[in-house]
């Protein structure tokens, strides 16, 4: 198996220091793959999606992996509801009717034409979600100061 095609891509790749050490870069590109695979909803294996989507990209399989327990039971009425909305009005919807229609008859949002939505909004904000995000870590990671001790017998330069 040593030397093979299967251990030279996912050994090498598995082991990678960048996969597992967070930099602004690896976080970003996590960030940006794992966002749009979170806020799909109903999706199954979101895990494994976003382990390959990280190790294809090169970004931080933690932050991939942590981003998908932000899709569960407790945060869907949230993520469904608002992912409906924003594919209602890609469509060409009147955003407040699409908002009256979702808070007084949730139910009725069981339907294709439902679902369609749901799904192009899902789309929509998973691409602009992550693209923000990216910009966002890439502008504000701060790198850490490494500052060197003083040399043991000697004084410090003067001024």
């Amino acid at each position: 198996m040593r030397g093979g095609r299967l251990h030279s891509w996912l050994g090498d790749r598995l082991l990678d220091k960048a996969l597992w050490t967070p930099t602004a870069g690896s976080l970003a590109r996590a960030w940006l793959v794992g966002v749009p695979i979170t806020i799909v909803p109903f999706l199954p294996g979101q895990s494994v999606l976003a382990i390959v989507a990280a190790l294809c990209v090169r970004g931080n399989v933690l932050l991939c992996i942590a981003l998908q327990f932000l899709s569960n039971p407790l945060t869907a009425p949230v993520q469904v509801s608002a992912c409906y909305f924003v594919g209602e009005v890609v469509r060409g919807a009147n955003p407040i009717e699409v908002w009256q229609h979702v808070w007084h008859t949730p139910r009725k949002l069981a339907t294709v034409h439902a679902a369609a939505s749901m799904y192009i909004g899902s789309i929509f904000l998973g691409i602009l979600v992550g693209a923000v995000g990216y910009a966002i870590i890439l502008k504000t990671w701060r790198h850490p100061v490494r500052t060197r001790p003083p040399r043991s017998g000697t004084s410090p330069p003067i001024p």
